[in-house]
């Protein structure tokens, strides 16, 4: 099945409290699906969609879903095999299949990384940068304020030190994002296809 991506994002930030907890992986990713900025803002009680692209969720099931990556035994995952196969005949265990394909990187995708700025990754980005600027006001060797990085405001709805994700709910700005995305998976990729059509969501 499916369902909106940005509904279920935003449901998932606010029953699991994400925004509380300190930054990992999966947390930073998931607040760049939903445009929430590296420095938490209150959540609206009921987040602003715009009912239009707000993408869509597919549920790809893997093996043992009740445990965590490395918790799975293999009686878990023989009971509970998923539904990833060759060849897909709709059986319970059998409902999709997928192939690597390539991918491109939120950081080349958003033009965050600046080599001559020492900006080589999404940390030096928003921690390092900011830290390296305060250590220079106290030295007196660059005048403040500092300022610190984030992808997307809420409140503002503009990012600070990049204007990748601006307008987050503005329809042109949206589209001139999706044909970054495809420009840079034809760069990489100039072999594939950088759009399919849409699977049946059933």
């Amino acid at each position: 099945g499916c369902q909106n991506l940005d509904r279920t994002i935003a449901n998932y930030i606010r029953d699991h409290k994400v925004l509380e907890l300190q930054p990992t992986e999966t947390e930073i990713m998931v607040r760049k699906l939903r445009g929430i900025a590296e420095t938490p803002s209150p959540m609206p009680s009921d987040p602003i969609t715009d009912g239009l692209h707000g993408g869509i969720w597919y549920s790809l099931p893997g093996a043992c879903p009740s445990e965590t990556y490395g918790d799975k035994t293999d009686e878990c995952m023989t009971a509970m095999p998923g539904g990833r196969c060759e060849v897909v005949d709709g059986t319970r265990h059998c409902t999709y299949r997928m192939e690597y394909a390539g991918e491109i990187r939120m950081d080349d995708l958003s033009g965050i990384l600046d080599e001559g700025r020492g900006i080589h990754t999404y940390e030096d980005w928003w921690k390092t940068s900011y830290e390296q600027c305060l250590n220079a006001v106290a030295r007196g060797e660059r005048a403040g304020p500092c300022v610190h990085n984030a992808e997307y405001n809420v409140q503002t709805d503009e990012g600070v030190g990049t204007s990748f994700w601006n307008g987050k709910h503005d329809m042109e700005q949206g589209l001139r994002r999706m044909d970054r995305v495809r420009q840079l998976f034809r760069e990489k990729y100039p072999q594939l296809p950088d759009s399919f059509e849409e699977p049946a969501c059933l």
